[in-house]
C-alpha cells in the first residue's frame, strides 16, 4: 500500500475525531445532528488541510490559504458523499449512536477525497 495513502489515512482519522469531536459537542447543546456536521465538517476540513499540506503531500512552507480554498472546493465532493452518507444512516437508523453514520459517511467519502486532493489541490 503507498505510504502517502497511508499518511492521508492518518490525518483523515484526526479530521474523524475533530469532526465527530464537534459534531457531539454541538448535539450535546441542543443543535440538531444534521445541522451540527455542517460546521464540523468545515472545520474539520481546515485541520486536515494543514496537516495533508506538511505530512501528507510533504509541501514545504506555510500552508496558503489558496490552496486551501482548492482543498475545500475540491473536498467538497467528498463532503457531500460523508454528508449525504451521515443522513441516510440516520434516516434509516434514527436510533443509530451519531458514531455510526459519523464513521460511514467519513470511509465512504476516503476515497473520493483522496484521488481529488492527489490530482488537484496537492499535484
Amino acid at each position: 500500500m503507498n505510504s502517502r495513502f497511508l499518511r492521508f489515512c492518518c490525518i483523515g482519522g484526526l479530521g474523524f475525531v475533530v469532526d465527530s469531536g464537534i459534531t457531539y459537542g454541538l448535539v450535546g447543546l441542543g443543535v440538531p445532528s444534521l445541522y451540527a456536521r455542517i460546521p464540523a465538517i468545515l472545520i474539520a476540513l481546515t485541520v486536515c488541510y494543514r496537516f495533508h499540506h506538511g505530512f501528507t503531500f510533504r509541501k514545504e512552507g506555510k500552508a496558503p490559504w489558496r490552496g486551501w480554498y482548492k482543498f475545500l472546493i475540491s473536498n467538497s465532493v467528498g463532503s457531500v458523499i460523508n454528508y449525504g452518507c451521515y443522513a441516510a444512516v440516520l434516516l434509516m437508523w434514527p436510533a443509530a449512536p451519531l458514531i455510526i453514520p459519523l464513521a460511514v459517511g467519513s470511509v465512504v467519502a476516503l476515497i473520493a477525497n483522496y484521488v481529488l486532493s492527489v490530482c488537484y489541490v496537492f499535484r
